[in-house]
């Protein structure tokens, strides 16, 4: 692969989903990718990444955006730096996110 065709710069403008209910940021993330938001922001500690990977699988499954062109940032929360802790509390996220 050349490299040139695989870097990407994220978008300066994020939705961010903090204290967002799961219906809630599944419609604010649907939302906003049909206006062309591409950056997502969650953490564990929000409770809603299943909201947001649904909302992201149900767009990238119709065809309306690729999953390549997503930007999607989660947090290790503090209470998961023990090092035994690190490789779970990443896979949580990535499978609520549906990206396992």
């Amino acid at each position: 692969v050349d490299r040139d065709q695989t870097l990407m710069t994220t978008p300066w403008i994020g939705l961010g989903t903090w204290r967002t209910s799961i219906d809630v940021v599944r419609g604010a993330v649907g939302a906003a990718l049909a206006v062309g938001y591409r950056h997502f922001d969650c953490a564990h500690v929000y409770e809603n990444e299943c909201g947001v990977g649904t909302a992201i699988r149900e767009y990238v499954d119709a065809g309306k955006v690729k999953r390549s062109d997503l930007f999607v940032t989660s947090k290790l929360w503090n209470t998961f730096h023990r090092p035994d802790l690190v490789m779970p509390a990443l896979k949580n996220s990535l499978h609520e996110l549906q990206f396992d």
